[in-house]
C-alpha cells in the first residue's frame, strides 16, 4: 500500500477517508486484508462500516477488540478439549 505521507505525521484522529488520507474502496479493502494477515484475524462485514475508518483510533480500537475476542475464543477451544 503506497501512500504519499509520512507515517509519524498522521495524527490518531486523522480520517482515513476522503476528508483525510483519501483512501478509496480498493485501498480500504487492501488495508482490511493487511490487518487480517498481520493480526491473524478474519473480519466480517462489520468492518465495512465507514465509522471504523473515520480515524486511526477507532480502527485501532476495533482491531484490539477483535484480537481480544479471537484470543478468548482460542483459549476456550483449548479448555474444551
Amino acid at each position: 500500500m503506497q501512500l504519499n505521507v509520512v507515517r509519524d505525521e498522521i495524527p490518531d484522529d486523522y480520517s482515513l477517508l476522503e476528508s483525510g488520507l483519501g483512501l478509496d474502496s480498493i485501498l480500504i479493502a487492501e488495508l482490511i486484508a493487511r490487518i487480517e494477515d498481520r493480526f491473524g484475524l478474519q473480519l466480517d462485514d462489520r468492518v465495512l462500516e465507514a465509522e471504523l475508518f473515520n480515524n486511526l483510533s477507532l480502527l485501532a480500537g476495533f482491531v484490539a477488540q477483535e484480537r481480544l475476542a479471537t484470543s478468548r475464543n482460542s483459549q476456550s477451544q483449548v479448555t474444551k478439549c
